[in-house]
């Protein structure tokens, strides 16, 4: 039975304190499906109603919706091992000790520091990131970085011949009929980000490094509906076989993929804790204000999509207010 009672007050508080224009969630348990909607689509320059069949950009939710799920397919079919190092598929990268499964974990050390990054080109940014050094940081800590996926993108590019995003949308997105997961949204239906140079996104990606990469971008640009999001959590949660992807492999990630001691993430998702029976939990975020969480042992999901970056993205009490939310949940999940 659907019951969760705290965590719906927390989510609605985001609207009622005016910590975020508008909120679409999904509450799921099963079958079952609780969704709602609240407040504004936009507040600047002016107030706009927000519709429950909104496109929201769901940041780095892309790097699990996507290129994550695009990997673990070619797994499946035998193209590419976790094992392979990344200098395989990308010989012009200078250390070979940095395998896909660092990469997949956030644990390849590799600095994410480009400078003058937002002034260059797509290809220019795609060198500079295969440029990167890797630190003392390698296999030894747990540095959440977009490079990462910039690069996985790149792999995939290098063994089909086709962008990440064209590749998710043909493998993963259409077999699985989700008609509103796409990386180009119609823009009058797509809930406005940031206000950027006098100009309020809308419609296009929010990331810097999305908009120059494009098609390219491994780690960001993909838009969603609170509806294929539900669709997509119930195939997570092992309620349905709607994902292109075979049980043993979405089974698999909930596992912790991490070296012991370090921080738990499993192959692109990061993880919690049933704070009492102690198994992992899939779960992303992303920087617009987007949160997806799963749990295959009670399948049961929490999706929470907002524009928390909306007028701006000095919002650090939405931070603090989606870790009480994630926590509500889990106490709450029974």
């Amino acid at each position: 039975m659907l019951n969760f009672p705290k965590t719906q007050l927390l989510i609605e508080s985001l609207v009622s304190e005016r910590i975020v224009p508008g909120v679409n969630y999904a509450l799921l348990k099963g079958d079952q499906v609780f969704a709602s909607t609240l407040g504004f689509a936009s507040i600047y320059p002016a107030k706009s109603q927000l519709s429950p069949f909104a496109y929201y950009d769901l940041a780095s939710c892309s790097k699990v919706l996507a290129t994550t799920a695009a990997f673990l397919q070619l797994r499946e079919e035998g193209k590419v091992d976790f094992a392979d190092p990344l200098q395989k598929y990308v010989p012009e990268f200078k250390d070979g000790r940095v395998r896909l499964s660092h990469l997949l974990t956030h644990t390849s050390g590799i600095r994410g520091w480009i400078e003058n990054r937002n002034a260059l080109s797509g290809p220019e940014l795609m060198r500079a990131i295969v440029g990167l050094p890797v630190t003392s940081e390698f296999n030894r800590v747990v540095r959440y970085a977009d490079t990462n996926f910039v690069l996985l993108g790149l792999v995939l590019e290098r063994i089909t011949g086709k962008a990440v995003q064209d590749l998710a949308s043909e493998r993963i997105f259409r077999p699985a009929g989700l008609t509103e997961t796409t990386f180009a949204p119609p823009k009058e239906e797509c809930v406005p980000t940031e206000l950027v140079d006098g100009q309020v996104i809308q419609g296009f990606v929010h990331d810097p490094k999305g908009q120059q990469l494009g098609r390219r971008c491994g780690s960001a640009g993909l838009f969603s509906t609170v509806s294929d999001l539900v669709k997509m959590g119930q195939g997570y949660m092992g309620v349905s076989d709607l994902l292109p992807l075979k049980e043993e492999t979405i089974q698999d990630l909930y596992q912790v993929k991490t070296p012991a001691g370090l921080k738990a993430r499993s192959w692109g998702w990061n993880l919690v804790f049933d704070p009492k029976e102690n198994y992992p939990i899939i779960y992303h975020t992303g920087f617009t204000g987007t949160l997806v969480l799963f749990d295959q042992v009670k399948q049961s999901g929490l999706i929470l999509l907002t524009n928390r970056v909306h007028p701006s993205r000095h919002n650090q009490i939405f931070l603090t207010m989606r870790s009480r939310i994630i926590n509500a949940f889990l106490q709450e999940n029974r």
